[in-house]
């Protein structure tokens, strides 16, 4: 099968996925048809809930995890909650975000007027990736230092920098309370320019849809704050 025929083929099953889902929840409400909409959503709860995190968190080797812990063990109803909001709104925005991207390589929008929006918009996808990579390193459980090393090991496969940047993490002493200052201000700053970036983004799009429709914003919320509840995200 040719790369054409296959991305036909996509596109038309994608089409189909979106007419069950309007008929589902109408067309207002059909997130596949909003992808853009939620993204920028999901932006703003992850912002608003890490404003919250942000006022708790301490840097240091051992006060980053504890004070991470504290939010959910000493108000678990009120940090304990956002602290699931902020990781299951950013997990939903990489789904959308990707979506949204795969959804507009398969209408061929990336050609044409079109190119300064794709030119702009793929880039942004990599300032997603950093800044949760960047969050799950503020956490600094096992799974935040696994994320750590496995990032390192790919730097170091690349032959970027002159040192392994592995041996920074291998052991305890290696890091210290300067490396968390350092991920506090990335993961501050990185989401920062991933919204000027998707501000750029939308410049040449007539009637960009910022803002999904009340059902759908709401639907979306109020299926996450379940989802902290029933299942609130935990340290490792």
């Amino acid at each position: 099968m040719s790369a054409g025929a296959l991305r036909g083929a996509l596109l038309r099953g994608l089409q189909a996925v979106e007419r069950c889902f309007d008929r589902a929840f109408g067309h207002v409400a059909n997130p596949l048809r909003h992808l853009g909409a939620l993204g920028f959503f999901l932006f703003w709860i992850v912002a608003a809930s890490g404003i919250y995190l942000f006022i708790f968190f301490d840097t240091g080797i051992e006060l980053a995890y504890r004070s991470v812990e504290a939010l959910s063990e000493r108000q678990p109803y009120a940090g304990g909650v956002l602290r699931s909001l902020h990781r299951y709104a950013s997990d939903a925005f990489v789904v959308v975000v990707l979506l949204h991207l795969a959804k507009e390589f398969l209408h061929g929008r990336y050609a044409g007027f079109r190119w300064f929006t794709w030119l702009t918009g793929v880039p942004l996808v990599w300032f997603m990736f950093a800044s949760g990579i960047t969050g799950y390193w503020l956490v600094w459980d096992r799974l935040a230092q696994f994320v750590a090393i496995a990032t390192t090991e790919w730097f170091d496969w690349l032959v970027i920098f002159g040192e392994p940047l592995t041996r920074n993490f291998l052991l305890d002493e290696s890091v210290n309370s300067r490396f968390f200052t350092l991920m506090v201000f990335l993961h501050i700053g990185i989401p920062l320019v991933l919204l000027a970036g998707m501000f750029v983004h939308i410049q040449r799009v007539n009637h960009a849809d910022v803002l999904p429709a009340r059902v759908l914003g709401w639907g979306m919320l109020a299926a996450m704050l379940v989802l902290a509840l029933v299942l609130p995200a935990v340290s490792l």
